[in-house]
């Protein structure tokens, strides 16, 4: 009886450990770019896009991280995700109705009692050393109603800024959503890599228009068939709303190019 159990336990645990094996095909070396989402996703202990879930991404071997950017008033580029600033921390109010000096002490409100503060984009570039090395999908929060070309030029420029300042521009990927900040940008500094963050047929049809890099969409809402439709156009595809160990294999099963996961480890694990 003895035996047989020490049988069925080695059998379990070789299985238990036996390497997904994975047959990707992609416009990316047939490999997954592997970043964090807002570092290490929504369910980390640390803030998403805090400095601290940002880093800890990045020293756990991600190829990079997603990062949600908006600017302030004063053209400060600030890592944060939400509209209000209330849902996320101890302030309220807009960011692009703010100056970084009304906001830079602002906390997250959750983990309770951490005092994990809000960054900005010259604060994480400046304080990470060779991590700058890494790849980094800016995501353009494009709160502000304002559409005119002032307002488009600032944005804009604020990001070639940082960009120019750590010579990053070949390994940063740009998210747009909006048609007149993708022009914009294409103006002012064609080579950079955009994507359109947008659904499937809308971003393909944008991607078509301006020769983008490629495009965002949501895993649960792009299926095998639309991403080989992308990559047979010559558009590489990002894939977000990656939450679980279910998730990061159905993301790699239907050969996204980078997949921005919540659930980084083992997502690093499974492709190892």
């Amino acid at each position: 009886m003895r035996k047989l159990f020490l049988i069925f336990f080695f059998i379990v645990i070789t299985v238990a450990c036996k390497k997904e094996e994975f047959n990707i095909i992609n416009l990316n070396e047939n490999r997954i770019t592997v970043l964090g989402h807002g570092g290490m996703g929504i369910a980390s202990t640390y803030p998403m896009n805090s400095f601290e879930s940002i880093v800890y991404s990045l020293n756990l071997g991600a190829d990079g991280t997603e990062i949600d950017i908006e600017m302030t008033k004063d053209s400060i580029l600030v890592a944060f995700h939400d509209f209000e600033l209330s849902d996320k921390t101890n302030l309220s109010g807009n960011i692009f109705n703010k100056n970084w000096n009304e906001i830079s002490h602002a906390t997250y409100k959750d983990p309770i009692y951490t005092g994990y503060k809000i960054i900005n984009l010259e604060m994480l570039f400046s304080n990470i050393g060779n991590n700058r090395e890494k790849i980094f999908a800016l995501d353009c929060k494009n709160f502000n109603p304002d559409t005119s070309i002032n307002y488009r030029l600032t944005y804009c420029n604020a990001i070639l800024k940082i960009i120019d300042k750590y010579n990053i521009q070949n390994n940063v990927f740009l998210e747009l959503k909006r048609e007149d900040m993708i022009m914009t940008m294409k103006m002012l500094r064609p080579e950079l890599k955009i994507f359109v963050y947008s659904d499937f047929n809308n971003g393909l049809r944008i991607a078509k228009k301006y020769q983008l890099q490629g495009i965002v969409v949501s895993l649960d809402k792009t299926t095998k068939e639309q991403i080989s439709e992308a990559h047979e156009n010559g558009f590489m595809v990002t894939v977000y709303n990656v939450h679980s160990n279910k998730k990061n294999i159905e993301a790699i099963n239907k050969n996204a190019d980078i997949i921005e996961s919540d659930n980084l480890k083992h997502l690093l694990k499974i492709l190892k």
